[in-house]
């Protein structure tokens, strides 16, 4: 196969893998937010809203960096991130603080839960065997 197409493998498996970590995977999180704040919204949605306020926030924010207004800038950064998002999904100001802390803490407990897991998993797996005779 010529080297272009291996080129052109590897720039769809990049592209793919951007579009499940940056849009959907995040997409879905907001979207268990607004689950529960009782809205129904798609996850796609969910997710190119949430990429869209990312970014805006972040140029801002670089924007901002050259200004006084740096001591303000993780407040204000909130701020505009969480306007954006409630614009795009035409949802209250109230409702997308809430599913973005819903969805803080989804991720915090999947976090935990995956760090127990994986825990006790490496606390009963034994140790390699060049390292069997090392003490700590």
């Amino acid at each position: 196969m010529p080297p272009l197409f291996d080129f052109l493998m590897s720039a769809g498996v990049a592209f793919f893998v951007f579009i499940i970590s940056a849009i959907i995977l995040p997409g879905f999180f907001i979207w268990i937010g607004l689950k529960v704040v009782g809205k129904e919204r798609d996850v796609l949605r969910c997710g190119m809203a949430n990429f869209a306020a990312v970014v805006i926030t972040a140029v801002v924010a670089f924007i901002l960096h050259f200004t006084p207004l740096v001591l303000l800038l993780p407040l204000l950064a909130f701020l505009i991130y969480l306007y954006v998002l409630k614009t795009l999904l035409d949802v209250g100001f109230i409702e997308a603080f809430a599913a973005t802390i819903i969805a803080g803490v989804v991720i915090f407990l999947l976090a935990v839960i995956l760090l127990l897991i994986f825990g006790v998993w490496l606390l009963f797996t034994p140790p390699p065997a060049q390292m069997m005779h090392f003490r700590f």
